[in-house]
């Protein structure tokens, strides 16, 4: 039976779900209005949205890893607010697109630490878990962070 388990949201994205605490997120956004950039330096920058005043960058973690992948056909886009980074330089709300519903997950002793895909790039990825036969991506809130600077 399992014992503790630290509460995430699983976060739809392409090819595995990201697990962030739910201390990480501040807000999901239905349906936002993106302001999408003309001439983005990268593409996984998507563009921004407004958020409590404040215009907040939003990045595609699929695209970090899937620089061809095009979410313009996307149905059912969302945007996780993540709240800053902790220990961060940038102390800023920042966006990711959602690929759909996020869900909470318990991530308990159930959980096992795998190996990471050969497809995704270890730069954005801090851990690979497997729970009840489901992969998750716990990403590497550093290199989002300096991800999000190049806004």
């Amino acid at each position: 039976m399992a014992k503790e388990s630290v509460i995430c949201y699983a976060i739809p994205a392409l090819p595995h779900p990201l697990l962030i605490p739910v201390e990480g997120v501040a807000a999901v956004l239905k349906n936002p209005q993106l302001e999408k950039m003309s001439e983005a330096r990268a593409s996984w920058m998507r563009g921004h949205v407004t958020w409590n005043n404040q215009r907040l960058p939003v990045l595609s973690y699929t695209s970090l890893h899937d620089s061809k992948y095009d979410d313009s056909k996307e149905s059912n886009l969302n945007i996780v607010v993540l709240n800053p980074i902790p220990d961060a330089v940038r102390k800023a709300y920042s966006g990711l697109l959602c690929h759909g519903e996020l869900q909470q997950v318990g991530i308990d002793d159930r959980s096992t630490f795998c190996d990471r895909p050969d497809n995704m790039d270890k730069r954005y990825i801090e851990g690979v878990l497997e729970q009840e036969g489901t992969i998750y991506i716990i990403p590497k809130l550093s290199a989002l962070e300096v991800a999000f600077s190049y806004f």
